[in-house]
């Protein structure tokens, strides 16, 4: 199963062919907040294809976390801003740790980041407004993922 992870998109969607081809290949699009806008448009194009989180700047009611699982592959999708991603990474571990989920993809920091935490992967893609995103394949209970930057 192929995932697109996108982030902090803070009002940019990339507008080229390639990218809503990448999209639409995808089997899932995770969008971890920060762009409302963009998600709204991104789950008008693919529907049930779009899972997506609340970010800090989203004035909106939805899930702050979610585990979504893919393949096999138990997954925590969260903005970060309420488990202080700025400062520690260790509540985001334990967040997933305590909801079974081995992985982890993060956002709110824009910085990119493939980090393990108490024996949890944590994924943050970076901010789209910089041309980033992450490229995941869930299969057979694992997971592979790859920092991507290609669309500014």
């Amino acid at each position: 199963m192929n995932i697109i992870v996108l982030s902090d998109s803070h009002g940019f969607l990339p507008r080229s062919d390639e990218f809503f081809a990448l999209l639409d290949e995808a089997d899932r699009i995770y969008h971890l907040g920060d762009g409302l806008r963009e998600i709204m448009l991104l789950g008008q194009a693919f529907g049930d294809k779009l899972v997506w989180v609340r970010g800090n700047n989203d004035p909106c009611d939805g899930a702050d976390d979610i585990v979504d699982v893919a393949d096999g592959v138990r997954i925590l999708l969260t903005h970060g801003h309420t488990l202080g991603v700025k400062r520690d990474l260790h509540p985001l571990a334990s967040l997933a740790k305590e909801r079974g989920a081995r992985y982890a993809f993060f956002g709110h920091t824009h910085i990119p980041e493939d980090i393990e935490v108490d024996g949890v992967r944590l994924i943050n893609p970076g901010s789209l407004r910089d041309g980033r995103y992450c490229f995941a394949a869930a299969h057979d209970g694992k997971l592979f993922a790859r920092l991507m930057k290609r669309f500014v």
